[in-house]
């Protein structure tokens, strides 16, 4: 496992500075006329090492793909994981993650009690990925670029930011990965934003537990958690999305937790891997 660090700044943010970590593939460095496929990744300081994780848990992304490396599996691809922002107690990671304001933050999560409002930023932070991290990452890698090569997910916000961008720039990206979505956060515009965006040639990975929340104080967000997912996929199926291009994983009885994302990555990637161009050499 090979992952190289930077800070880089978000001018479309006014300058903020944001840890990027990259995972480059066992043959990067040996394969030097090969170029691969890339996906984003939103809070990249969960997703490598158990260390850097908020909660001590990681995705275990490297593991994984070093395993698939392990039984000749020979796709291969880039991984971006770009850090969250923490500040203001972790609102700040809400505003960068939605387009849209949730006007009433402390009625849906107690832990936002004393702020009125959260969202609003991710147009902008999807332009720093588009206009400085892309190019960046496209000049210090040998990458494949385009939107058949290029992916983006994410878990919770992470995954609603990560659905968003698919549509919003679907010149950039063709397929997302939608971990636990927290579409709850601003589901009637993110709904709207797909339904008006819509296209059949766009591959999409929603995934869900029947144990999720987002307060355990409130005994609704499961099944919150769990209906909006399902109302995004039957919005994708009743747009007419090819059936190669859904995949919705309903896991049973799994919480909102790094632990539940790194047991389903593998599959999520898989299918990925069949869908990115390059990946397989």
């Amino acid at each position: 496992m090979t992952i190289e660090t930077f800070e880089t700044a978000i001018p479309q943010l006014g300058g903020r500075n944001r840890t990027v970590r990259v995972l480059l593939p066992p043959s990067y460095k040996t394969d030097r006329q090969r170029r691969y496929p890339v996906l984003y990744m939103q809070d990249g300081h969960n997703l490598f090492s158990p260390e850097t994780a908020t909660f001590g848990k990681h995705w275990e992304i490297g593991e994984t793909l070093d395993r698939l490396a392990s039984q000749d599996d020979r796709r291969r691809l880039i991984i971006v994981g770009v850090d969250c922002n923490h500040d203001r107690q972790g609102m700040s990671r809400l505003d960068e993650y939605s387009p849209w304001v949730n006007p009433a933050i402390s009625m849906d999560i107690s832990r936002a009690r004393g702020f009125a409002s959260a969202g609003g930023e991710g147009a902008a932070y999807l332009a720093f990925i588009a206009e400085t991290l892309m190019p960046l990452i496209n000049m210090k890698y040998r990458t494949l670029t385009g939107p058949a090569s290029t992916g983006i997910a994410g878990s919770s916000m992470g995954g609603l930011f990560s659905l968003y961008a698919l549509y919003e720039r679907p010149d950039l990206f063709g397929l997302c990965g939608a971990f636990s979505t927290a579409a709850w956060f601003a589901k009637e515009a993110l709904i709207k934003h797909i339904a008006d965006h819509f296209r059949p040639d766009l591959s999409v990975y929603l995934d869900i537990g029947t144990r999720e929340t987002s307060d355990d104080s409130k005994e609704d967000f499961p099944n919150r958690y769990l209906q909006d997912t399902l109302d995004i996929r039957d919005l994708l199926i009743s747009r007419g999305l090819p059936q190669d291009r859904l995949l919705c994983i309903i896991d049973e009885g799994a919480n909102h937790s790094e632990q539940s994302w790194a047991r389903r990555f593998p599959g999520f990637i898989t299918w990925a891997l069949d869908r990115l161009e390059g990946a397989a050499g």
